[in-house]
């Protein structure tokens, strides 16, 4: 990861390494005095990672008892609670920490037992009295901050190490831990081993100081101006594109956040003041995430990606983190002005297991999707990706799809839409194609699911409805319609599209827009009133894949939809399965009353065709008719 300019003044380098020099010379002429701080470094690097916990433990049970007014009642009052508090200390206990336990002091001054997480022989009851052995201890109640206390014994650094719970700044609670480090008896000979070998280390160590001061100023530089976002401090896409490819997947859980509805800020407020607020969710972002530990970085307009240092078996510290930034800019008053003020909410989407997926890049779709699904569940939410839901991957990935879209290999291919009746062409249907670096053409089953959630999906659409337009302008005498995913119809940037076409292309009328319901479509009011606002340009409206899953029929109504197409697995049974030809008939009644008009997909053969012909079904599509034909051949293909 290295980077190579030249420094410019390398003398300033020198002050550090004389200091560390002097330092150095003196280590070595105190070493015979060195077993005290050797022991104090033993208990230094011993118990940082028994603090660390203890804490999070300690953060955890204030965050069981938040909705709580009085910790003390609620706890002995409740044993499913103090079932959680016991099993949370349990996690605590390890060879060298042999007590956890949660204390309070009574009216009276006395110290007594909440919880223990001792074995069951040793195990206190609740309110059973707990004696100190040192004044020291009352003095948290004044400090209010952690407090670790030395015992003295033979062979064996023992301590315990007390963490305050707060209630309206008052001490209520104490955690404590009791634990115990072995002690090094062969310290002076370490020491003496030192004394010989200190001198070649002041050399070593001097230069690799020299080589480390002079890698940080190289990197600080560069990550100053080509890696750092200038708007908002933090890393860009440029750091990621440097560096994804080593990133250790096992280190980390990936993070997606977009600040919700930010378009409509900007549109509101004005550029200024978006920017303002992406500056303060940034600098929300970069107080709470670890320095030297985990990466935030600015990847889209309004989307940051945050990789969160994890322990591969314990995933809750880095998933509190990803909670605390939620949860803060939730908080957070944003500024427009001096006196008013507006409050931000932010979708975040998850990866807890990248280590499972091959590449960073594979990873980070799946917490794309995740995102995707915490704004169609409304948005302000943080969703967790479940490898249970994702759908398998086909031979087509995420790269060779994004590759198709820079290469301009999308393609749609026309199928007709025919008059049932007269079997006169009446409009087209636009699929979807994309065409392979080897040529071969690669049809919707292969690219949908892989990008189904992520962004890329989006710009697929956009492909599509130019490739339309194009032909809608070139051809005056035709109709097309595009197939629009429930996303689509949520996200501004297509209907920015729509809304141009209709207004200045004028367009609209020549274009239907086909949409497969879904119950996470029809219980969105925005869908409702984005499709009305369509409508209201001149689009016509047509529900795919009507009658299979989730069919609404109150929806149609709302919507006012001008089409309904049968879903194709329902035509093809017609002739041999009763409910499906109930199902169908009963469809067409309600359209013919609701003055909604019919499609039936997939009529294969002319016994199909005869059938819904008598059902009274106003279009028809399939192969009876027509193979779907590139754009050269939309009007020469012939049928089938």
């Amino acid at each position: 990861m290295g980077h190579h300019f030249t420094i410019k003044k390398p003398w300033y380098f020198l002050i550090p390494v004389l200091i560390v020099g002097s330092i150095l010379a003196l280590l070595l002429i105190a070493t015979l005095r060195l077993e005290k701080n050797v022991e104090a470094k033993i208990v230094e690097i011993s118990t940082s990672d028994v603090f660390s916990i203890a804490q999070n433990n300690a953060t955890y049970i204030h965050t069981l008892l938040k909705e709580s007014t009085h910790y003390v009642n609620d706890i002995r009052q409740n044993p499913a609670l103090q079932k959680q508090i016991e099993k949370s200390l349990r996690t605590l206990l390890t060879p060298n920490i042999k007590y956890a336990y949660l204390l309070y002091k009574d009216a009276k001054g006395v110290f007594r037992f909440l919880s223990d997480a001792s074995n069951s022989e040793e195990q206190a009851f609740v309110d059973q009295k707990f004696d100190i052995d040192s004044p020291q201890w009352l003095e948290i109640y004044t400090t209010k901050k952690p407090l670790l206390l030395h015992h003295t014994l033979l062979h064996q650094l023992s301590m315990s190490y007390l963490i305050p719970i707060m209630y309206e700044n008052d001490v209520t609670l104490i955690l404590a831990i009791d634990f115990s480090i072995q002690k090094v008896e062969t310290i002076n000979q370490l020491i003496t081993t030192m004394q010989y070998s200190i001198i070649v280390v002041m050399v070593v160590i001097g230069l690799s100081i020299l080589f480390s001061i002079i890698q940080a100023v190289r990197f600080k530089a560069v990550r100053k101006t080509a890696f750092t976002d200038k708007l908002t401090n933090v890393y860009n896409r440029n750091y990621l594109q440097k560096y994804e490819d080593f990133i250790n997947l096992n280190d980390y859980i990936i993070a997606t956040l977009d600040i919700d509805y930010f378009k409509k800020v900007n549109d509101s407020y004005g550029h200024d003041i978006g920017d303002k607020i992406l500056k303060q969710v940034a600098h929300i972002i970069l107080l709470i995430i670890r320095n030297h530990d985990d990466i935030a970085i600015r990847y889209g307009g309004e989307e940051f990606l945050i990789l969160v240092k994890t322990n591969r078996n314990d995933h809750l510290n880095s998933l509190n983190v990803v909670e605390r930034i939620f949860l803060a800019i939730q908080d957070h008053r944003f500024y427009i002005s001096n006196d008013e003020y507006i409050n931000i909410t932010v979708s975040i989407g998850v990866n807890l297991v990248p280590n499972k997926s091959r590449t960073f890049k594979e990873a980070f779709k799946l917490a794309d999707i995740a995102l995707y699904n915490a704004k169609n569940k409304g948005r302000n939410t943080i969703e967790l990706y479940d490898e249970n839901e994702n759908i398998a991957h086909t031979h087509f990935s995420l790269n060779d799809i994004k590759e198709a879209i820079e290469e301009k290999r999308i393609q749609c291919y026309y199928q007709k839409i025919v008059d049932t009746q007269t079997r006169e062409l009446a409009r087209y249907e636009a699929l979807l194609r994309i065409v392979d670096k080897h040529h071969m053409m690669v049809t919707p089953d292969q690219i949908l699911p892989t990008i189904k959630g992520t962004f890329i999906l989006r710009n697929i659409t956009k492909e599509v409805l130019s490739l339309c337009r194009e032909q809608l302008l070139l051809n005056s005498n035709i109709m097309i319609n595009v197939n629009l995913n429930p996303q689509d119809i949520i996200d501004d940037s297509i209907l920015s599209i729509l809304k141009t076409y209709a207004l200045h292309d004028n367009i609209a009328s020549r274009l239907g827009l086909e949409i497969t319901e879904t119950e996470e479509i029809s219980n969105k009011n925005d869908a409702k009133k984005n499709l009305l606002m369509l409508k209201s340009l001149g689009y016509k409206i047509f529900i795919d894949d009507f009658g299979s899953g989730y069919s609404n029929f109150i929806y149609l109504a709302e919507i006012q939809t001008d089409y309904i197409k049968i879903d194709g697995t329902i035509i093809q049974k017609i002739l041999d399965d009763k409910i499906s030809f109930l199902l169908v008939k009963n469809i067409v009644a309600f359209a013919k009353e609701a003055r909604i008009q019919v499609i039936a997909e997939y009529v294969s053969n002319e016994a199909i065709y005869e059938k819904i012909k008598s059902l009274g079904i106003e279009y028809s599509q399939g192969f009876l008719f027509s193979i779907p034909c590139d754009s050269t051949n939309i009007f020469t293909c012939k049928d089938i």
